[in-house]
């Protein structure tokens, strides 16, 4: 495959198929796309470029964030984006919208621009998905914040989420409270391992089968679609401790038996985001220690361009952070 090919194919001139690589020069929208679908259809790379990659670094890391606007995805992204530049790095950030969507075209694009790697913060679990990252590191090293997919020149760093969630059942089923609605709205892998947690959770700990709710979020925050899906909850489902794969979810569902006149159960959420901070009471988070993520991210990448051979996978422990939604309730049990 080469840029004859490439234009053949678009039915346009090498001249054009050029420009619309270097992003120079006039080209019309149909005729971008038309080029822009062939060269992510074929995999197209440019040979000078593939051979740029190979000889020397450009000093730029691409971001890949799936949801910019959400809160668990902006701050890696702004502690990545703090500690490559500390080393000398310059950032190509791309918003993806969505973690359900394809990331061909997205590596595709960082690959065009000779960035010297990729850094995705976490990842789906289809098969398509872990296709489009192999793709993409034939080509550049790629790092995989907080989820876990195998491959040459893949390295992931990640929370043993799965783990951890299976400890908060059997730390709410200690405390007398083993009837856990557990409420998720992601279907990545770190949503999985948390909901496989969970389960296992429920079938060592619990005295209840497990009740799980998705929340289906249409756009934005989860926050409102919890109050009015736990509300309609409350006549049909007996349940005495929540657990959630985020910490708005709990505050929803705190929100929703506030409304409803009845009293705090314990709750947990996950990601231990500001937002369990400013909660009233204070609520008790599953610390997945993002920054720590975020610095073995950094250094890993610094060693593969040091040319070492670092650890593919490195897997770091969950930290409960105990506070007045969970504590509350210890210490009346042990009263």
């Amino acid at each position: 495959m080469n840029i004859y090919d490439v234009a053949c194919m678009a039915g346009v001139s090498t001249a054009t198929v050029s420009r619309v690589l270097n992003r120079s020069g006039p080209v019309s929208e149909a005729v971008r796309k038309r080029v822009e679908e062939v060269i992510i259809r074929e995999g197209y790379i440019p040979n000078a470029l593939a051979h740029s990659l190979n000889t020397k670094h450009s000093h730029t890391i691409g971001i890949i964030c799936p949801v910019i606007s959400d809160g668990n995805h902006a701050y890696p992204v702004a502690e990545l984006s703090r500690l490559l530049r500390a080393n000398g790095f310059e950032i190509l950030l791309i918003d993806a919208a969505s973690n359900d969507e394809s990331k061909r075209a997205y590596f595709v694009s960082l690959i065009n621009r000779q960035v010297d790697a990729a850094v995705v913060i976490g990842c789906s679990c289809t098969e398509q998905e872990q296709e489009d990252f192999r793709y993409a590191a034939r080509h550049i090293p790629v790092f995989l914040l907080n989820g876990r997919i195998e491959g040459d020149n893949l390295f992931c760093t990640l929370c043993d989420e799965k783990r951890a969630a299976c400890k908060m059942v059997r730390r709410l089923a200690e405390m007398g409270h083993d009837r856990v609605l557990y409420l998720y709205d992601s279907e990545t892998y770190s949503g999985h391992m948390k909901l496989n947690g969970y389960r296992e959770g429920m079938a060592l700990y619990a005295r209840s089968e497990p009740m799980e709710i998705q929340i289906h979020n249409q756009g934005g925050s989860s926050f409102g679609q919890t109050v009015e899906t736990v509300r309609q909850l409350l006549d049909q489902v007996s349940f005495n401790a929540v657990l959630s794969a985020d910490d708005s979810l709990a505050i929803g569902a705190a929100k929703a038996l506030q409304s409803a006149g009845l009293p705090p159960i314990p709750m947990i959420g996950f990601n231990n985001t500001i937002l369990s901070r400013c909660a009233t009471p204070e609520l008790a988070s599953v610390d997945n220690r993002m920054q720590q993520q975020c610095e073995l991210t950094v250094r890993t990448l610094l060693d593969v361009m040091d040319g070492k051979h670092p650890s593919p996978c490195l897997t770091l422990d969950a930290q409960l952070v105990e506070r007045t939604s969970l504590t509350a309730f210890s210490a009346a049990d042990k009263g």
